[in-house]
């Protein structure tokens, strides 16, 4: 009795801490870009240690060998780096980049078993999504009174916004993450009303980011949560209406006001000055398809055999290339984690979908399975195109929950592990 309540103590830390996230993260970046106060680990990296390190502890043991076991391997080419350059601090740096990696796979293991054994806890994952999102569109929305970062900077012009988010380039994945779940919550409740809202709320915040993934993202989700969600088999009359209402009314005047903010704002002023001087692959890719091509020819002269198989470590791979990364994760993982590295990727994902795949033949049961499949098949996809996907630190464990979401069986009764 007493090892019980211990656990459920231990769960309600951990949830605290997960509403803690992004608050944090602005946090994080008002210090490093507004006081510009430089740490060896940052505010928003050594909280999200502390609620990976609660994670870590509550799986499972064979959970906590597999953490440990993919930990050891990606962290092997930084060891033989250290050797060649004797910098500890390269170390050092790889480990915290290595558990941005590790982060999503942990969350999805703790949330598995949330999702299997507590499924009570389901409604404060709600909870957790629905103020999440809250704080990602008052955030992006404090540039209408001049507070926070513009998304980007381009000739004397600031584009978009980020709010105080340090690292703007994830924004989209967790709003993504966090809006979609919300459409399938308020679907799966049958709160129309609401599901507009969010919707609406999710694609004007995306312009006002002005990201190509966050705008497409959010218009594809809220079309796919509407039109295809399988949450039902029957249709009402009243479902009829509404579809043909918004194909007519609503994605009509959608479109027509999303072309009309894009054609008025900064956004278009960037875009139209990448689009006439990059060929269409290029410009959909925003020069990562470049980057790419420049770095393979570092990768043919500069990696020997061991790294080609086991990778330089992520400092080394950053270091190679101008201190930056390809964005694109699948190569992001390769160059930095070699062969190995990939090999473990795909594995994951393979795993991800296989599993999804299972669930969605008992959808009714799963009811979740069918979302799972969606946002993992958006989030790989947008892995290959825009990258700061599994490298999020900020996403992350969103990755790993809405992944471990295809476990939630509605027929479980409810208990303690």
């Amino acid at each position: 009795m007493q090892k019980s309540i211990n656990r459920i103590s231990f769960d309600t830390v951990i949830f605290f801490l997960l509403f803690g996230l992004l608050p944090i993260d602005m946090l994080n970046g008002f210090l490093l870009k507004e006081i510009q106060i430089n740490y060896v680990i940052s505010i928003s990296q050594l909280y999200k240690i502390i609620l990976l390190a609660l994670l870590f502890i509550r799986v499972s043991s064979v959970e906590r060998i597999i953490t440990l076991s993919l930990f050891s391997l990606l962290l092997l080419p930084s060891f033989f780096q250290f050797f060649k350059s004797f910098d500890f601090k390269l170390i050092l740096i790889d480990l915290v980049k290595i558990i941005k990696y590790l982060a999503s796979i942990l969350a999805f293991f703790y949330f598995r078993r949330i999702f299997i054994y507590k499924r009570f806890l389901l409604n404060s994952v709600y909870k957790w999504m629905f103020f999440s999102f809250g704080i990602i569109v008052i955030n992006i929305f404090l540039r209408l009174f001049n507070l926070g970062f513009p998304m980007y900077k381009m000739h004397g012009l600031e584009i978009g916004s980020k709010g105080f988010f340090y690292a703007g380039n994830e924004i989209s994945a967790t709003l993504l993450i966090v809006s979609s779940f919300l459409l399938f919550w308020f679907k799966l409740h049958k709160k129309r009303i609401l599901f507009i809202f969010i919707g609406f709320l999710a694609i004007v915040t995306s312009l006002y980011i002005t990201s190509k993934t966050a705008i497409l993202g959010s218009v594809l989700t809220l079309i796919y949560m509407q039109l295809l969600s399988p949450i039902s088999s029957k249709i009402s009359a009243k479902t009829i209406f509404f579809y043909i209402i918004f194909f007519l009314f609503i994605i009509p005047i959608g479109t027509y006001s999303i072309i009309s903010y894009l054609d008025s704002s900064d956004f278009m002023t960037r875009a139209s000055y990448y689009w006439d001087r990059l060929d269409f692959y290029t410009f959909i890719f925003s020069s990562r398809n470049i980057y790419l091509f420049d770095f393979i020819d570092i990768y043919k002269k500069e990696y020997n055999i061991f790294e080609m198989f086991f990778g330089v470590g992520q400092s080394t791979f950053e270091n190679l290339n101008n201190d930056t990364i390809i964005e694109l994760d699948f190569f992001d993982i390769y160059f930095a984690y070699g062969l190995i590295g990939i090999i473990l990727f795909i594995f994951y994902i393979l795993y991800i979908l296989i599993n999804i795949k299972l669930k969605t033949m008992r959808s009714n049961i799963f009811i979740f399975s069918s979302y799972s499949m969606y946002i993992s098949v958006l989030l790989i996809t947008l892995s290959f195109f825009s990258g700061h996907i599994f490298n999020s630190g900020m996403a992350a464990v969103f990755i790993g929950c809405v992944f471990a979401l295809m476990y939630y069986n509605s027929n479980y009764e409810n208990k303690i592990s």
